[in-house]
């Protein structure tokens, strides 16, 4: 396919010039690999499959067809060493060197067969492998929303004499939306999470029958006349705390805990670890229940976690909600 070109990364990879190249090489390829998944899930089965994949999910058609476009894409860029998905959830050699890529090629399906918007999520990670180490030796993230367009959020780290004024900050957020022509155009070139916003999206709510103080929190949210947006996608219901921030003052908050009769079920290195970058990258604040998501070592690519991102000062709020379970 021709929007899958490098030679079409366009104000992408002007970009990412002055980074480190074989993490450009990186960067470019997810971009790629998001530009085929868009196209893909234009025309894709929702249908099952009848299998699931070794963390027992029900595998969709269009999830398998996301997952194989994207092993293909890291697989060609040369610099990436191992990759793993959230579909096939081991170490795989991509042959190349420099990177480790950990990504769940699309994020939301259960809710793709009602034509929403759904995602993929990419945790780039220096060196080779996951297990043992700590979210924040992430050096680059980035999630896409399939949407009315498609998006490619990134958190890169920030280059030589690119630091935004007035501040020192190891990576900036970027936002790029895909052309028809296959171009990645940057739409903002440095997204920040505001402060506070009454906006909340409250996942898992099936933990409020047992956790009282996440019961608190939902009726504090609607007494205190919050607005609730939530979708059930973990990537839009994310990009909606981002995106506003560009209109009306943005922020929110996305709040999952977990409860004795509603365990987690996020994956720490396929969706927390990379969301978790991004959202503090742009200002705004992770916990998982014992601290920032990404002070979390990763004991085992299955690992699970209750997962709240956001604006700082609603993510304070939902602490005592995400501590009661955090085990």
């Amino acid at each position: 396919m021709s929007n899958t070109r490098s030679d079409q990364q366009g104000p992408l990879q002007d970009e990412l010039a002055k980074l480190d190249p074989p993490l450009v090489n990186v960067l470019t390829a997810i971009a790629a690999a998001v530009a085929e998944v868009a196209h893909t899930l234009r025309t894709a089965s929702c249908d099952e499959t009848g299998t699931c994949n070794t963390l027992g999910d029900k595998q969709l058609e269009a999830d398998i067809v996301a997952d194989s476009s994207i092993f293909a894409a890291l697989r060609g860029c040369g610099a990436v060493e191992l990759a793993s998905s959230e579909e096939k959830p081991t170490d795989h050699e991509m042959g190349g060197s420099g990177y480790s890529v950990a990504f769940d090629p699309l994020d939301g399906s259960s809710i793709i067969g009602a034509n929403w918007a759904v995602g993929s999520i990419f945790g780039v990670w220096p060196g080779r492998g996951f297990v043992g180490r700590s979210a924040r030796e992430q050096v680059a993230a980035a999630y896409a929303v399939y949407g009315p367009k498609t998006l490619l959020v990134l958190a890169r780290p920030v280059a030589a004499g690119q630091a935004p004024s007035g501040a020192e900050r190891r990576h900036v957020v970027q936002e790029f939306v895909l052309l028809p022509s296959g171009a990645w155009q940057l739409s903002r070139a440095d997204v920040r999470i505001p402060q506070a916003k009454k906006c909340f999206a409250s996942a898992n709510l099936k933990a409020t029958s047992d956790n009282d103080a996440y019961r608190q929190l939902v009726l504090h949210w609607m007494s205190e006349r919050y607005t609730l947006r939530y979708s059930g996608g973990l990537v839009p219901d994310l990009h909606h705390i981002l995106a506003k921030a560009r209109v009306c003052g943005g922020g929110g908050v996305f709040c999952n805990p977990t409860s004795p009769t509603a365990p987690a079920k996020l994956r720490c290195l396929y969706e927390c670890a990379p969301l978790a970058l991004i959202t503090e990258a742009a200002g705004g604040s992770s916990h998982n229940g014992q601290g920032s998501a990404l002070d979390a070592v990763l004991s085992a690519h299955d690992q699970r976690s209750p997962l709240c991102l956001g604006s700082a000062d609603e993510v304070a709020q939902c602490l005592p909600a995400m501590q009661l379970h955090s085990s």
